[in-house]
């Protein structure tokens, strides 16, 4: 209890009293107290209790001025029950409350030490943390926390697309005219800004990608290549199948990841699909020394989780070429989703909505072991290593490559200015196929068409299936094909 709340309390001396007591009692012994006396008694024996009220305390000139004044005073007489029993049940409220306001503060102690024990708990990690940030070198922070954003990269290949279906944004009349016009046996147009596939045919039934695969192969290694990265070829092209469209690609070459996706997606190469499958799969792995096969397998399995978090449900990839597989497929509806993330992939972007690109091959720095090269070529027992050098050292230092998607070439009927990329494909079980883009005021759509009897017909269901979907914003679709209404 603090000192504010001690009772202040008179005694006489025992002897004292017993005079007083024995000096006023009858012939009875019941003590007899005037008026007067029970003031001195009040005055002299008394216990006074702070109440908090203002009351002024009566000036003694037997002691030293109380140091609480103001306090209320509460007289007890000996003799008179009922005055002592309340005054006994003030005093017993004031120190409940007291003892109430003890435990109050007591508890609050307890509970506010707790917590803070807690957080003293969790400061010493935080401090020791930042003490170790702040002891690395600025350069070894910035490669962590680089490092930390590629690994975020690697493993997100979701999109905030639900890729809605809304066929009736078309009249009936609209559609019934596309479905007699289209004659590939797999299409679906989706309208990117209103996140809408807004027509479809087959667009869920298995068919083969052929070369449109190389969308997901440049997506897939836009995760663990960088655009400056020099990639240098390697016998890996030799893997290739027989007959395969390629980008002229040499032992020995040296492409930046930029170039090599250009000779990828411009005129479809398979020998810059295999090149970029085995630099992603060491460069995912961290392993510079790991098997072409082993890379291959790697990289199709990359592919494969890429297309399950993109939402696909009809696809599996085995190469990242797309030569024909019969395990190797897609839909038209899962093309959609791999086209429009490629889409919203900027270095691919760029690379699909090219028609010609020239490139300034890199040197190979092997300026100093061309005679030994040359020497090697000459002796029998020469190595496939040797072979490749010799080959590099003959390559032209500049390369040109051409898109062979039509909807791009400026003078061909085919042409729409509004075009821009993506991929085309054909195998003879996948027949010809397209993924193509267009662009008109913000507005973007993608068209996906597989299994088209005809390159002709290819373009033209593109450039009718954008004509279609533009004429919903009241925007006018042109392109070289007069006679396309």
């Amino acid at each position: 209890m603090s000192e504010k709340n001690n009772e202040y309390i008179d005694i006489y001396s025992h002897s004292d009293m017993e005079k007083k007591n024995n000096a006023g009692k009858n012939s009875n012994g019941v003590a007899i107290i005037s008026e007067s006396e029970k003031e001195n008694v009040n005055n002299n024996r008394r216990t006074t209790v702070d109440t908090g009220r203002n009351k002024p305390e009566p000036v003694r000139s037997d002691r030293k001025t109380d140091p609480y004044e103001g306090a209320e005073e509460v007289s007890f007489i000996t003799g008179k029950k009922d005055n002592k029993g309340n005054a006994a049940i003030k005093v017993f409220s004031v120190i409940l409350v007291v003892l109430l306001l003890g435990a109050g503060a007591c508890a609050a102690a307890v509970l506010t030490d707790g917590f803070g024990m807690m957080k003293k708990e969790a400061e010493p990690s935080q401090v020791s943390e930042v003490s170790i940030l702040e002891s690395k070198p600025e350069s070894v922070i910035a490669e962590e926390e680089e490092a930390e954003e590629s690994k975020e990269e690697e493993i997100n290949f979701r999109s905030d697309a639900k890729f809605t279906k809304k066929p009736d944004r078309l009249a009936a009349s609209v559609k019934k005219a596309l479905d007699n016009e289209v004659q590939s046996h797999h299409v679906a147009l989706y309208d990117v800004t209103a996140d809408q596939i807004i027509y479809e045919k087959g667009a869920t039934e298995k068919c083969f990608p052929a070369s449109t695969t190389k969308l997901m192969t440049a997506v897939v290694s836009s995760k663990y290549l960088k655009k400056d990265d020099v990639i240098t070829v390697g016998d890996e092209i030799n893997m290739i199948g027989y007959d395969s469209s390629v980008a002229g690609l040499q032992t020995g070459m040296k492409l930046t990841y930029e170039m090599m996706l250009d000779a990828l997606l411009l005129p479809s190469g398979n020998d810059a699909a295999y090149t970029l499958a085995v630099a992603a799969a060491r460069a995912y792995k961290q392993d510079d020394k790991l098997e072409n096969e082993e890379c291959v397998k790697i990289f199709a399995e990359l592919m494969n989780n890429a297309a399950k978090e993109m939402g696909c449900k009809g696809t599996h990839f085995t190469a990242p070429d797309g030569f024909h597989d019969d395990d190797h497929y897609v839909t038209a509806e899962d093309m959609v989703r791999i086209s429009a993330y490629a889409l919203n992939t900027p270095i691919v972007a760029d690379s699909c909505r090219k028609y010609e690109a020239t490139w300034e091959l890199i040197a190979t720095g092997h300026e100093d072991d061309e005679a030994s090269a040359e020497d090697s070529a000459d002796d029998e027992q020469g190595t496939d290593e040797d072979e490749g050098l010799l080959a590099a050292q003959e390559y032209s230092k500049e390369i040109t490559w051409t898109n062979s998607n039509q909807l791009l070439e400026k003078d061909g009927g085919q042409y729409s200015e509004y075009a821009t990329g993506m991929k085309t494909g054909y195998t003879d079980e996948a027949w010809t196929c397209v993924v193509s883009s267009a662009e008109i005021e913000g507005h973007k759509l993608i068209a996906v068409v597989m299994k088209s009897p005809s390159n002709y017909q290819k373009y033209h269901e593109s450039n009718l299936l954008f004509k279609v979907g533009f004429n919903l914003y009241k925007l006018k679709y042109t392109h070289n094909d007069e006679w396309v209404n």
